[in-house]
């Protein structure tokens, strides 16, 4: 800018002296105003850090170096939760997710996997101290004191809450839980607590471990607890096994799309034993949890319809996809999810869930629901083929998907091995697909009438099979390892009251026999009352007739559980 500018005026106007006057004027400058000082970062919109110090060494992870894997808008529009990864080559196999909340007050939630499919030997990690910070600020300091290959953690700001009440889902995504059935007899289940990374808060680790156990079933006994009654000791269950459960190693990341394993892209994936280019998937020694799809529990499904929380939804399809690639890819390819039927149902269970819950948006990070609803189908199609229009029935017209060859029978079980079945799995099998029906799958419906025929026969009274009796350990379907089958539900009463003896026994045929277990009852009440409320003709008279005799038998020290103590809605 010039120091001196000239100002020229000039005046031409009737009656005056024209004016032409000329000025110099020299220019100050005025000093600088000092520029707005830059403001601190906000602590609370500072990216996130973790620092792990393991072995005498320390890994730095940092929000800011890490890649966006794209965010989760949960469908009701509560919340969007980002995802960035970060991996540091010099801890291998180690994954660090910053998923804060888009927002403010923004909830941070950082996640903490290990584990791998390529080029990684497996290896649990010893324990390691993790810093967790917002620019300056420590958060968190966790002690872990191990960590299971593909297992995982996270640290949270703090939980999601509940925003879709649970008895807006009953008798629909959730089975129709009602207090008034048994609530008076039922003690409350046992708290469960997350106290520390790897703990399994009450989950059973020997998850091939037989017996009623809390965690097995439809759903879980908190869950089904906190259906009936709202209680929030049972949420905060609910809430501690869902963290559990992370500690389970069934969590499959595939390293190069970030999403849980596709069975599709990987056909040969399997953890059964190595199958070509695909990822064999093996957990080294030292993990005290060892998996079983026949014992697995449900601990994801019901905290996510309820707080939407994608964390829980990645449970549920890590769950779905553990089921297919734990068997051979031979095993699979026909559909069937598994040879033992209790595994049948609970990995149908995860599938239908993880089919009907994931959002059509998903981000990267989770697997599409379409490959889920693609294997729901195929495995209709197969149960179709295979028993409901096939010509040969296993047990000619029982209506089972056991055949003897294949119950797991010991030359010290009262019936002689290969002779027998557990007809309460198939009442598993029955009331899973109840449920997928519920979830909206009508097309499944021609399946439940079919399978439903079982415990009907077992319950109606009009079979021939003594319905005081109707769920026993272990019902012989031949009198010999290789003798023919019974045909008829007649024929079978007979063989096992002759073979049986007082296994059989029973004071009136129409009353439930005092010595019947109320545990193995009530998986064929969950049955018959899945089936009423899908519709199906004559299983209404089975649940009232049940449900009428197990309330009336039921006592402090007699009882069944919380899980299956469902009503049927179109009955009452």
């Amino acid at each position: 800018m010039p120091d001196e500018i000239t100002l020229t005026v000039t005046a031409n106007l009737p009656g005056y002296e024209p004016l032409d006057v000329s000025a110099v004027v020299t220019l100050t400058p005025l000093a600088p105003e000092p520029p707005e000082p830059t403001p601190p970062p906000d602590e609370d919109t500072a990216p996130l850090c973790v620092r792990i110090d393991y072995q005498g060494a320390s890994y730095v992870f940092d929000e800011v170096l890490g890649t966006d894997l794209g965010d989760y808008h949960e469908p009701g529009g509560h919340f969007v939760q980002r995802c960035v990864l970060c991996v540091l080559p010099d801890l291998v196999g180690f994954r660090v997710m910053f998923r804060r909340d888009r927002g403010i007050p923004a909830r941070d939630e950082v996640v903490f996997e290990l584990g791998g499919l390529w080029d990684t030997v497996p290896a649990n990690m010893d324990g390691y101290l993790c810093t967790i910070m917002r620019g300056s600020t420590t958060l968190a300091v966790v002690q872990a004191p191990a960590h299971y290959w593909n297992a995982r953690w996270r640290w949270q700001s703090w939980p999601r809450p509940i925003i879709y009440p649970a008895n807006g889902f009953l008798g629909s995504m959730l089975p129709n839980y009602s207090e008034a059935l048994f609530g008076s007899v039922i003690p409350l289940s046992a708290p469960r607590v997350y106290t520390h990374p790897m703990d399994l808060a009450g989950i059973t680790a020997y998850i091939p471990s037989t017996g009623e156990r809390d965690e097995i079933g439809p759903c879980t006994e908190a869950q089904a607890e906190y259906c009936c009654t709202g209680s929030d000791v049972a949420w905060a269950s609910v809430q501690a096994q869902v963290e559990g459960a992370g500690s389970i190693p069934l969590h499959f990341r595939d390293d190069d799309t970030h999403a849980p394993l596709n069975w599709v892209t990987y056909p040969n994936a399997t953890m059964y034993s190595p199958s070509g280019a695909d990822p064999f998937i093996s957990n080294p020694a030292g993990s005290p949890v060892t998996l079983d799809s026949a014992h697995m529990g449900s601990f994801g499904f019901l905290p996510f319809l309820l707080t939407g929380d994608p964390y829980a939804l990645e449970w549920v399809q890590f769950c779905a996809v553990y089921n297919v690639v734990c068997l051979s890819p031979g095993a699979r390819a026909n559909f069937s999810l598994g040879n033992a039927i209790r595994a049948v149902a609970w990995s149908l269970r995860s599938l239908v869930q993880a089919a009907t819950v994931t959002p059509d948006n998903a981000p990267g990070w989770l697997l599409p629901k379409a490959l889920f609803k693609t294997r729901l189908d195929d495995e209709r199609q197969w149960f179709l083929d295979r028993y409901v229009n096939g010509t040969t029935q296993p047990c000619s017209d029982l209506w089972i998907l056991q055949t003897p060859e294949n119950s797991p029978g010991s030359a010290t079980s009262v019936p002689p091995a290969n002779t027998y079945v557990s007809v309460w799995q198939e009442d598993f099998l029955t009331c899973v697909l109840g449920w997928v029906v519920a979830m909206g799958h009508s097309d499944w419906l021609p399946i439940l009438e079919w399978k439903a025929q079982d415990t009907k026969a077992r319950t109606g009274g009009t079979s021939g099979w003594v319905r005081a009796v109707p769920t026993m350990y272990q019902t012989m379907v031949r009198e010999g390892p290789s003798g023919p089958s019974v045909t008829s539900w007649a024929d079978a009463w007979e063989v096992n009251e002759r073979c049986l003896g007082s296994v059989c026994a029973y004071e009136d045929p129409d009353t439930l026999s005092a010595g019947a277990n109320m545990t193995y009852a009530s998986y064929t009440l969950g049955a018959v009352a899945m089936a009423t409320q899908a519709g199906v003709d004559g299983a209404g008279a089975s649940y009232e007739w049940l449900v009428e005799q197990m309330q009336a038998g039921a006592t402090v020290s007699r009882y069944p559980r919380r899980k299956w103590a469902m009503a049927a809605t179109s009955a009452h």
